[in-house]
């Protein structure tokens, strides 16, 4: 299953630097792990955004409460579960799933 995780800023950016080393560390985790498949600041906001995989929620919103911007309250977090219904034929097909691709 695909997730869109959105972070929302909830502290000033120099509370944050003081963690985006570790932050980004996590995320370096993650991706090795396979959990994440991308993730970026969003551009004219105050957050970030994070696709993810997991084979169920409930193992994602465990690995999400390791991320020290979570773990210290630093952000807000909102996850979508997405369904691919179509994808690029170059889109992976572990994370699209049944999606048709084209």
């Amino acid at each position: 299953m695909l997730y869109a995780i959105t972070l929302n800023y909830a502290s000033g950016p120099d509370i944050l630097s003081a963690y985006v080393d570790a932050h980004k560390q996590w995320l370096g985790e993650m991706i090795k792990n396979g959990h994440v498949i991308f993730a970026g600041p969003l551009q004219n906001k105050p957050g970030g955004f994070i696709l993810a995989t997991a084979s169920d929620s409930q193992s994602l919103e465990h690995e999400i409460e390791r991320d020290p911007f979570v773990k210290f309250g630093l952000v807000s977090v909102d996850i979508a579960v997405i369904e691919p219904a179509i994808c690029s034929a170059h889109f992976l097909r572990d994370w699209a799933g049944e999606a048709k691709a084209l």
